[in-house]
């Protein structure tokens, strides 16, 4: 005779049912009774563990960011910046149903914070000033965010002209440039077009870093750092410049 042994009802257990339910189902699958039904318990005794479906919303993001493998504290800092890009988005394909909420609910606590303290580390070691740094990561974040949620979302699909030819037919000449781009808007390598972007951005930020009179070694795509940084009146201490 089997006997099945139900693990200890816990906060972490249900935000992990619940990143079950909604990587299979959705975000919208998700209520307190549904994730009660899959735990197989009463809908009362989740709260015992969380306050409310927000709560268990922040539990998964969090969750989802401790799938994040952070880069090491000693690699070069444009390398670091670029890891850390990558596992966003190989997490997000990973559980491409939950990036609607990574940009409305972002993470908290100490732990769920660590890849934003890793992110704004890594551009302060390639010598941004504090506001600099600022601005450079929500420019970072645009990117991952918007390509990834674009990918997941099929966005990128080419345009199938017929599809929609009895509810909103198409005339190639009042469209020329979309016809004459439609064999390549047909070609999407989502993979090559990523680290093609990726490229462009660390480029951008190693000469941002730079326009502040820092000498950068390298435009990013070695792990370039930076050399005599002096980040101006930022009122803290600048940070130590590593060495490859």
């Amino acid at each position: 005779m089997t006997i099945f042994v139900r693990e200890p009802l816990s906060a972490e257990g249900i935000y992990r049912a619940a990143l079950r339910l909604m990587d299979a189902e959705g975000i919208d699958a998700l209520t307190m009774r549904r994730l009660a039904t899959q735990l197989g318990v009463a809908t009362m005794s989740l709260y015992g563990h969380v306050d409310n479906k927000d709560d268990v919303l922040l539990g998964v993001v969090n969750l989802l960011v401790s799938e994040f493998q952070l880069p090491g504290p000693t690699m070069p800092p444009w390398d670091a910046l670029r890891h850390l890009i990558r596992e966003f988005r190989r997490v997000a394909l990973a559980h491409p149903n939950l990036v609607p909420l990574t940009m409305r609910q972002p993470p908290t606590g100490s732990e769920g914070l660590r890849s934003l303290e890793s992110a704004l580390d890594s551009l302060r070691r390639a010598g941004l000033s504090p506001a600099q740094t600022a601005t450079a990561y929500r420019l970072t974040a645009s990117f991952a965010i918007g390509f990834v949620s674009l990918e997941c979302g099929g966005f990128f699909r080419p345009v199938d002209v017929a599809a929609g030819a009895h509810v909103a037919p198409i005339d190639p000449s009042a469209v020329p440039r979309i016809a004459e781009m439609g064999a390549h808007l047909t070609e999407f390598d989502a993979d090559a077009e990523f680290e093609h972007g990726l490229d462009s951005l660390i480029s951008l930020l190693s000469r941002y870093a730079g326009s502040a009179g820092q000498v950068v070694e390298g435009d990013g795509g070695s792990g370039g750092d930076v050399e005599g940084v002096d980040a101006g009146g930022h009122g803290d201490p600048d940070p130590p410049v590593s060495r490859p």
